[in-house]
């Protein structure tokens, strides 16, 4: 007999449980109350999918035993498998308390409790297990597992390293113990136990994308992507996979694939927050702003409060370049980050100073950027030292400013680029200004936070702004005539001032090509062009250089930028213009290149086109000063009027239109006009001594508005 049930044993072990069925029938027919041979047959039914049969022999078993611990256990375990967890748990806790040192009993009632949400007790339970058999990985596994989900991420590290250890095998382990680590910031740490986990069992999609998260995190992008492609295969409906994808897409520069990937994800999850928003920033970087707002909208409405941060922030920093917003949705937009990082109490700060120089500092993130920095080193190289002592806090070393920037004396540089923003704010105070001025606005927006510290007694926006900060913590925003009408300043939490001519005189301190005769004369065609960012080429842009182009058959269109050094992001904006009616024979699409090499590309252009509604600031200030008029229109906020205050300060209103129509008349008169080309050509031909003469290149003026504001803002706060 003791044969025969080994044999039945041996036969459900190899996978054969109907075989091993039959033998306990034999063996009950012989004796109906073998309660080995009917457990046996129990669970040769269950292991066969037999599950009510197996439960009508346990029952049959318990009549007879009653406190039978193992029958109970393999009841539970039926019961479970069965959906009846109520009753299996009554089950299994009656074996636990008749069987206390059964390892494998309070291992499956710590599963079920897990099963049923009830984590702390499955802790338990597990923790009984593993003091039961402690050189055993599974319990140590389960319990481990267990505190993860918990989060409980110290104690389950060292309970799932232990099973790893025990059981160097044992996949669930690895795989585990890199996603706590992972979770734990630690992905160095975690990409180790996860590539053993890949190895051990490359089918499980999950250890394929975690892999994939700590490589991403380390900056391994080329390694990345292959196991987030293995694990979209393997589980094509797992968002995280598609989103995974997508990020290192993204961060490699594959905007449209990325957008394809973050696609996927929405398509089976439409509310994962992740994926929508990165979405919106991928729509955002390639110019389809008009698509990217409503994603980053229900982003921000569909986060948890603790993740809503970073929509929101790209909504303020995105708003006010879309064509569909205006000012009061911008505010909105903004506020609505700024409410986020409430300010300070204001510091106890002496009385204003009325004797010796002014201290006045300029916060940026960008000094050593020669091109964007025009305006800032204009205003900087010609400020009054004997009136103003300046001080500058740079995101980076002062080595790295090539152009631009006299040093004087008295000017105190410093470095806070390794600072926290609570340590800059408190380097800033440190210094006892009169009033500091942020040149960056939302263009270095984790830096936002700081002004909030209140770390002046007086706090300016002026250069990068472009709109309202949204924030309480400043006091004044600096702009011009043009750009802020008066009728525009409730749309501001700031106190609007005003320089007499543009907030962007500029002065040119880097290299750039000569001006050179406009290309109409030796191409006999016309050449417009647009050397702006990529996310200024809005959908309603296309449209109207679509409308000029149709009007003005000899004219072509030369679209460059960064973003479209990659062939599939040009395929995507030739699509884009096809929908519109611009045919690709009609353009000239080309890549980044070296500034000088850019600045070049001017020689090729016979007009440039002002994007809108996010208008040029440095493309225009370049365009200019190498010979080519900049086409634009008065638009409806500062963002789309910021190359109109140019252009009115050069003396240069007749390219100025008074809306979009206006704007695509004057291209298309420029374009059929016999004499565009003899205008275009005296155009270049005396430009930039037209322009070092008009207020627009006037720096010494640009410094003395520029003081007697900060004198006027020293004069209100010491009444």
């Amino acid at each position: 007999m003791d044969a025969l049930l080994e044999q039945a044993q041996q036969l459900q072990r190899a996978g054969q449980p109907e075989e091993a069925a039959s033998i306990c029938r034999t063996l009950l027919a012989a004796d109906p109350n073998d309660v080995s041979a009917r457990l046996q047959l129990a669970r040769s039914e269950a292991a066969g999918g037999q599950l009510h049969a197996a439960v009508e022999h346990l029952d049959r078993l318990l009549a007879l035993q009653p406190a039978h611990a193992q029958a109970l256990h393999e009841l539970a375990l039926v019961l479970w498998s069965l959906g009846q967890t109520p009753e299996a748990l009554a089950q299994i806790r009656q074996a636990c308390g008749l069987e206390p040192q059964a390892t494998e009993i309070w291992n499956n009632l710590g599963g079920l409790l897990e099963q049923l949400g009830r984590l702390d007790e499955a802790i338990d339970a597990y923790r009984r297990a593993v003091d039961l058999s402690p050189s055993l990985a599974i319990p140590h596994f389960n319990l481990g597992d267990a505190l993860r989900k918990a989060t409980r991420l110290e104690e389950a590290t060292s309970e799932l390293r232990l099973a790893a250890t025990l059981d160097p095998d044992l996949q669930e382990a690895w795989a585990a113990l890199g996603a706590c680590l992972l979770a734990r910031g630690q992905a160095a740490s975690a990409a180790g136990p996860l590539r053993r986990a890949v190895v051990l069992r490359p089918e499980d999609a999950m250890a394929c994308r975690h892999y994939g998260d700590a490589l991403l995190v380390l900056g391994q992008r080329d390694q990345a992507l292959p196991l987030y492609e293995q694990a979209a295969r393997l589980d094509a409906q797992s968002v995280e996979a598609w989103y995974g994808r997508g990020r290192v897409l993204a961060a490699a520069g594959r905007i449209v694939e990325a957008i394809e990937a973050f696609r996927r994800g929405t398509t089976i999850d439409p509310h994962h927050v992740p994926s929508l928003h990165e979405q919106g920033k991928a729509l955002f970087d390639l110019g389809c702003v008009e698509q990217a707002i409503p994603l980053l909208r229900q982003a921000a409405e569909t986060a948890a409060e603790e993740d809503r941060t970073t929509a929101l922030l790209n909504l303020a920093v995105i708003t006010p370049g879309s064509p569909d917003e205006d000012n009061r949705s911008i505010l909105r937009a903004r506020r609505a980050w700024g409410q986020l990082f409430p300010s300070t109490p204001p510091r106890s700060w002496a009385s204003p100073r009325t004797a010796g120089p002014m201290r006045v500092g300029y916060c940026s993130s960008f000094f050593a950027g020669a091109n964007w920095m025009k305006p800032v080193w204009a205003l900087i190289n010609h400020h009054d030292r004997e009136q103003f002592q300046l001080f500058l806090f740079s995101d980076g070393p002062a080595d790295q400013i090539r152009f631009g920037y006299q040093p004087h004396p008295s000017d105190r540089f410093l470095d806070v680029s390794s600072l926290s923003n609570d340590e800059a704010a408190a380097c800033i105070a440190a210094q006892e200004l009169d009033l500091l001025v942020d040149l960056n606005g939302y263009s270095a927006p984790e830096r936002l936070p700081l002004y909030t510290l209140r770390p002046a007694p007086i706090l300016v926006g002026w250069f990068n702004m472009y709109a309202t900060s949204g924030l309480d913590c400043y006091d004044y925003l600096i702009g011009d005539p043009h750009v802020i009408p008066e009728r525009e300043e409730p749309y501001y939490t700031e106190r609007i001032l005003r320089l007499p001519h543009s907030y962007l005189t500029f002065e040119v301190y880097h290299p750039t090509p000569d001006v050179a005769p406009p290309p109409i004369l030796t191409t006999g065609q016309l050449t417009l062009g647009c050397l702006a960012s990529q996310y200024k080429i809005t959908d309603q842009v296309i449209s109207t250089w679509a409308e000029i182009l149709q009007r003005s058959p000899g004219a072509r269109m030369l679209i460059r930028n960064s973003r479209l050094d990659r062939p599939e992001h040009q395929r995507h904006l030739c699509d884009r213009c096809a929908a519109c009616g611009i045919p690709r024979e009609r353009l000239l699409l080309e890549g980044g290149a070296e500034h000088l090499a850019f600045l070049g590309t001017y020689n090729r252009v016979d007009i440039a086109l002002d994007p809108f509604p996010y208008s040029g600031g440095t493309t225009t200030m370049e365009a200019l000063w190498q010979g080519v008029p900049v086409v634009t229109f008065d638009g409806d906020r500062w963002a789309s009027r910021t190359s109109v205050s140019l252009l009115r300060a050069a003396g240069l209103d007749e390219y100025i239109g008074r809306d979009r129509q206006d704007y695509a008349e004057i291209c298309v008169r420029l374009a059929s006009s016999p004499a565009t080309a003899a205008k275009l050509q005296a155009f270049r031909a005396g430009i930039r001594e037209r322009l070092r003469a008009s207020p627009v290149c006037d720096a010494a003026a640009l410094a003395q508005g520029m003081e007697e504001l900060y004198r006027q803002i020293r004069a209100e706060r010491a009444r």
